[in-house]
């Protein structure tokens, strides 16, 4: 359990400079119907994780085709998955009407030190009658260093030797400027550029990590 204290400077300075330096946009997207027949399985939007902070998704009500890879557990139970490489179904995601989807992103996932997972999503075109969807960037400000915030590798920290005696929790990532990783990732998405940059490769110890994986 990790408790947010609004009155605290060093919890709060950072969610106080997004709030008033943020670099968030909106768009909004339009998928045509595509044939059946088409390659890369209908994708409007390959694979891929987003950059920032947080994602608010306002999705077509009549046309459902945002997904998520789902592996199922031996108790039945579905758990999301982190890579293409891993063994799971692409699921859909049926919004709920006159509700928003809350995505996390990249940001999210290095300030909270991992608590916060940026899922893998696709979306899908559909055969039959186009797609519409309004998401909302909430993105941290250009000049922002993003790293694991300390009160939270603290609390993970003392959480981790006061139950069970294990390695306190350290931070998992290095410093990332918002405005560096926002341009690399931008320019992916108008031309291929290879292997795009991903937060996997600002792991403190990423000597045994997989940071091949290929998404835009």
């Amino acid at each position: 359990k990790h408790n947010f204290n609004y009155n605290d400077i060093e919890q709060n300075s950072f969610l106080l400079d997004m709030a008033a330096n943020h670099s968030s946009y909106l768009r909004t997207n339009y998928y045509p119907p595509t044939s059946s027949n088409s390659n890369n399985n209908n994708l409007g939007i390959s694979p891929h994780k987003d950059a920032g902070f947080l994602t608010v998704l306002l999705q077509d009500d009549d046309c459902h085709s945002l997904q998520v890879p789902l592996k199922r557990q031996h108790s039945g139970e579905e758990e999301k998955v982190e890579s293409e490489s891993e063994a799971a179904v692409w699921t859909t995601i049926s919004p709920v009407k006159g509700a928003l989807t809350i995505n996390t992103g990249d940001m999210a996932q290095v300030w909270s030190n991992d608590i916060y997972k940026a899922p893998l999503h696709r979306v899908l075109t559909n055969t039959q009658k186009p797609r519409y969807s309004a998401p909302f960037f909430y993105n941290p400000p250009y000049h922002a260093k993003i790293e694991p915030a300390s009160w939270i590798v603290a609390a993970a920290a003392a959480a981790s030797t006061s139950s069970n005696g294990a390695t306190a929790t350290t931070a998992q990532y290095n410093g990332i400027l918002w405005a560096y990783f926002r341009a690399l990732r931008f320019a992916g998405d108008w031309t291929d550029l290879g292997l795009e940059i991903q937060i996997e490769h600002f792991l403190k110890d990423n000597n045994n990590k997989d940071t091949t994986q290929d998404s835009s």
